[in-house]
């Protein structure tokens, strides 16, 4: 049977979104209103989100974290629809936190997420990062985000690592970008 799709089985209704790196002020409040319907950012985390998104909206291009866009062009105008903040851990050169993701509830599940992580690991490799890590919530809310980050190749640690310790309630997942290395520096 032959699966193949054709651009005339495509619907009309498809957007077409694109991954860039980069935000602009006109892009910040855009991003924390994503990140506070997603239900899933605490307060300080939101507040984090802020000053890193302010951070790059007027920086230099010298800041540590990376904010990458999913972006709609809709008749000419450019509207993000997700985003993802990523960060080298300090004094652990080669590697590198996943802070936040989120996407816009109307655009999820067609595939913006995995978009952007394809994109950030692209990013980490072209740095020589050997791996990425995240926290997320063990509670019922994190279910879909613990899934989202299983299904995107990332595995649950079961011990702590040294310089990336989870909050009370957290669970840390690591993604390894070099297959040799088997250094997980457990505390």
């Amino acid at each position: 049977m032959d699966m193949t799709v054709r651009d005339e089985d495509l619907t009309s209704d498809v957007p077409e979104v694109h991954i860039v790196a980069g935000v602009t002020p006109a892009d910040v409040e855009t991003l924390l209103n994503m990140a506070a319907a997603s239900g899933l950012f605490e307060s300080d985390a939101l507040m984090s989100a802020e000053d890193m998104a302010w951070d790059s909206a007027y920086g230099d291009g010298s800041e540590p974290h990376t904010f990458l866009l999913a972006v709609l062009n809709e008749s000419g105008k450019k509207r993000p629809v997700g985003f993802l903040c990523f960060d080298l851990i300090p004094h652990w050169p080669d590697s590198f936190e996943l802070v936040g993701i989120t996407v816009d509830p109307e655009f999820q599940r067609m595939g913006i997420g995995s978009a952007l992580v394809s994109e950030m690991t692209r990013q980490v490799a072209a740095r020589q990062g050997k791996r990425i890590l995240l926290e997320t919530g063990l509670d019922r809310s994190f279910e879909h985000a613990r899934r989202f980050y299983e299904a995107n190749e990332f595995t649950q640690e079961h011990r702590f690592l040294k310089q990336f310790i989870p909050n009370q309630g957290g669970v840390v997942y690591r993604l390894n970008l070099d297959p040799e290395n088997t250094d997980h520096q457990y505390q």
